[in-house]
């Protein structure tokens, strides 16, 4: 039987995926975003509500402004974001992850 998933270091691994992989300066976050890279590039399959509920901790501590959508999404600009602060005390380097281009 598999370990108890973190969903917490699951969400982060998907966050640093995106930041990778982006195009534009500027990411937007959604729990559904989030959840299908979980599937897609890692297998892991988890209800949308749970990643939405880390998501929404990692915006407000971070001060990430929420678009005006009926499904909460959350814009990180990398312009104005240099880390990301989780729970955990354990920061994100989002510079370190950019793809160079």
């Amino acid at each position: 039987m598999p370990e108890k998933l973190d969903l917490k270091e699951s969400v982060k691994k998907a966050i640093t995926l995106l930041v990778q992989k982006q195009i534009s300066r500027t990411i937007i976050l959604s729990s559904y975003k989030i959840n299908t890279v979980l599937k897609t590039n890692y297998g892991i399959n988890v209800r949308v509500d749970k990643v939405g509920r880390i998501l929404s901790q990692v915006a407000k501590r971070n001060n990430l402004p929420r678009l005006p959508t009926n499904i909460p999404k959350y814009k990180l600009d990398l312009d104005k974001t240099s880390r990301l602060e989780f729970a955990d005390d354990n920061p994100m380097d989002l510079l370190s992850l950019e793809s160079p281009g």
